[in-house]
């Protein structure tokens, strides 16, 4: 099977390499469009890039220059011979994908990461500007030939929006690489430590961190990631800046727990890293799975201060340990790459 992935940047590629390379081992070819960035030596035995020019200089947003430019993507793809397309949610891939594939008269397929609608939420977007995106993200999954939930949470949603029950596959979860992710001794503080890895963003529910903080100022913590918004940090945060995937952990095994303040999440790689580090994890009921088993805690962002001073009597160790026995046994990258070609296989 050969098919064809859009992928605006690869800034990010990394983080999906693991989930790609699962994939790539049980197809023909694996093609990879792209606008921005640089290919990594090692990704070129593994996939096929195309970078492709984006018109529509004038328009500040490059992510509104690739949805626009899809009528010319098209034509300098034109002659990359597929059996599928193949895209990650969001409202400017899903576009691409499914204008692509209609040129070409070909299945595409959409693999659902997430609640976009309620991320956009969280983040503030426009009233006009959620209206015109959502209905454009809805018509694109309704149209796509088979959509992919990570979660049964997502499932759920895709039927909501009105995308017909046999062309939701049931949910394929991510996995985790526990020879990368693993326990190890380190440098750290000599006291209780809380991480959070992920975009400093508003659906993260970075304000939310900030304010537990606030009020727990004898523990540390450490953030990792990217800033998406501008944000002063409490003296008891430590923002590390965005470490690259190779390093993440490193700064997991920097902490006792980790913590996810987030409005909505699809499937998180960060809970399967941080267990196969041997850390417990506090979470919102909106970032955990139902499918996925808790090691550690979930509850209201208000109740969190509480939680992590009981968490702290715990024997964290302990509940470490059988965290990443659970996802060494039940989430590995094999079974994702496996569950993930059967499913396209469905529409060949």
């Amino acid at each position: 099977m050969r098919i064809l992935l859009p992928f605006l940047h690869l800034e990010k590629f990394d983080r999906y390499i693991p989930q790609m390379k699962a994939m790539s081992e049980r197809l023909d070819e694996f093609h990879i469009i792209f606008a921005g960035g640089e290919v990594v030596e090692e990704w070129k035995g593994k996939f096929s890039f195309h970078k492709v020019n984006i018109p529509y200089s004038l328009v500040r947003s490059i992510t509104l220059r690739w949805w626009l430019s899809k009528g010319s993507l098209y034509e300098q793809i034109r002659d990359i011979d597929v059996d599928l397309y193949y895209t990650l949610s969001d409202f400017w891939s899903q576009e691409v994908a499914r204008y692509v594939a209609l040129k070409s008269s070909k299945p595409y397929v959409v693999r659902l990461r997430g609640n976009h609608r309620a991320s956009r939420e969280a983040r503030r977007v426009s009233y006009y500007k959620k209206k015109i995106i959502n209905y454009f993200e809805v018509r694109s999954l309704k149209e796509a030939d088979l959509v992919i939930p990570i979660s049964s949470r997502l499932a759920k949603f895709a039927q909501d929006c009105g995308v017909k029950e046999d062309k939701v596959t049931e949910a394929v979860p991510i996995g985790v690489d526990a020879e990368h992710f693993k326990p190890m001794v380190v440098e750290r503080e000599d006291r209780f430590t809380v991480g959070y890895a992920g975009r400093i963003s508003l659906e993260k529910g970075i304000l939310r961190l900030i304010e537990v903080a606030r009020k727990l100022p004898n523990i540390r913590f450490l953030i990792a990631g990217k800033k998406e918004v501008e944000i002063n940090f409490p003296a008891n945060i430590r923002y590390e800046g965005k470490f690259p995937f190779g390093e993440m952990p490193h700064f997991y095994n920097k902490c006792d727990l980790i913590i996810l303040p987030s409005f909505t999440e699809g499937f998180p790689c960060v809970i399967l890293e941080a267990y196969a580090c041997g850390k417990p994890i506090l979470a919102t009921f909106e970032s955990v799975p139902e499918e996925l088993q808790v090691f550690g805690a979930i509850g209201a962002v208000s109740s969190f201060p509480e939680m992590i001073k009981k968490i702290q009597t715990r024997s964290l160790q302990s509940i470490g340990r059988k965290a990443r026995e659970y996802v060494t046994k039940s989430l590995t990258w094999e079974r994702f790459g496996g569950s993930m070609i059967k499913c396209l296989e469905e529409i060949k």
